[in-house]
Formats: structure tokens, sequence, C-alpha cells
């Protein structure tokens, strides 16, 4: 969780004493910086620990942004989604194919590991993805599936990246922030 110290807040409170409604503003602006600063950095760490792609893991993910207000000086942003196809990382082959044994990893860091029954195909979807049938061929498909993007954003590494981008934003728009409004802009 970021959080804004007591010793910012009465800074703020003190410089901004004098405009009305000032020390909300500088504080809903370093808030909202920080949210987008949030969005990004989770991407790209997410993409520095698992073998996904920016596109790939942009089309999975559902992200959900609250906004602070003057009136709300709380943030909040979300990640969440279903689990992505384990296609979507680091597989071989990429392309449907017979006869050859598919791999796959899951983090950057792995080695890819062999599937014994898996193959790649094609739907009539359209979908292409990594598909394992047990036993017989009467039986139906699986799908593997890799983690999603709330998992990945929750990894302790991915975490502990983000929120230390995000505080460091809010230590400093919030500086940036109070000598804009002083200035006359954006408010």
């Amino acid at each position: 969780m970021i959080e804004i110290s007591n010793e910012q807040i009465e800074r703020v409170n003190a410089v901004m004493h004098g405009v009305q409604g000032g020390a909300e503003k500088v504080f809903y602006n370093a808030i909202n910086r920080a949210l987008g600063t949030v969005r990004t950095t989770a991407g790209e760490q997410i993409r520095e620990v698992y073998a996904i792609s920016q596109r790939d893991l942009r089309a999975e993910s559902n992200i959900r942004l609250k906004k602070a207000n003057r009136n709300d000086l709380v943030g909040e942003i979300s990640f969440a989604g279903c689990k992505i196809p384990l296609y979507r990382f680091n597989v071989s082959p990429k392309q449907p194919t017979r006869g050859l044994k598919v791999k796959a990893a899951v983090l950057k860091t792995r080695s890819q590991v062999e599937f014994e029954q898996a193959f790649i195909a094609r739907m009539q979807s359209g979908h292409i993805g990594m598909f394992e049938r047990k036993a017989s061929k009467r039986l139906p498909i699986k799908e593997f599936l890799g983690p999603s993007v709330a998992d990945m954003a929750g990894n302790s590494v991915v975490l502990e990246q983000v929120e230390n981008a995000a505080q460091e934003t809010i230590n400093k728009r919030i500086d940036h922030e109070m000598t804009r409004i002083l200035n006359g802009y954006g408010g």
C-alpha cells in the first residue's frame, strides 16, 4: 500500500494554507499520477518476470482505475481477468504441427518444460492454443492455462517494484504540484 506520511501532510497544509482547496488539489493530482505509474510499472515488471509479450498481456488484462478527487482522496487500481492460455507464454512450436513435442515456460528465468501429451491446435473459432487429450481419442481435450494478470501482478517481486515506483512518484509529485498551484497553474 502506498501512503502519504504525516510530515508530508503537515508540510503541504502549511505551504498551501492561503490557497482555497490547495492541499486537496496537491494530493489528488499526486495520487492520480501515481496510479498511472502503477499501471505502467506493473506491465513492465510483469514482462520482466513472466515470458509474455506486451500485446498478449494487454489483450488478457482488465484494469480498473478509481481516481482520487477533491472529496475522496483515495485512489484505487485493481487487476482482474481470467487465466491466460499457456500458449501466450514461451511455447514452442508456435504453430499447429504434427509429431513435435510441445515445450512451455511461464517464467523468463526458467527453461521450457516438455509436455508428453500436449499439442498445438487451431480451433474452428480461429483460437490457437496448447491442448491435451487424456487416454482415448473420444475424450474431450483440455487447454493448458497459465496465471491470470491479477496473479502475475500479485507476485512479490512485481508488487515490490510497483510499490516503490508509486511511492517515488507520490514523493516527487507532491513538491511539483505545490509549485504548480502556487505559480497559478491548475487551480
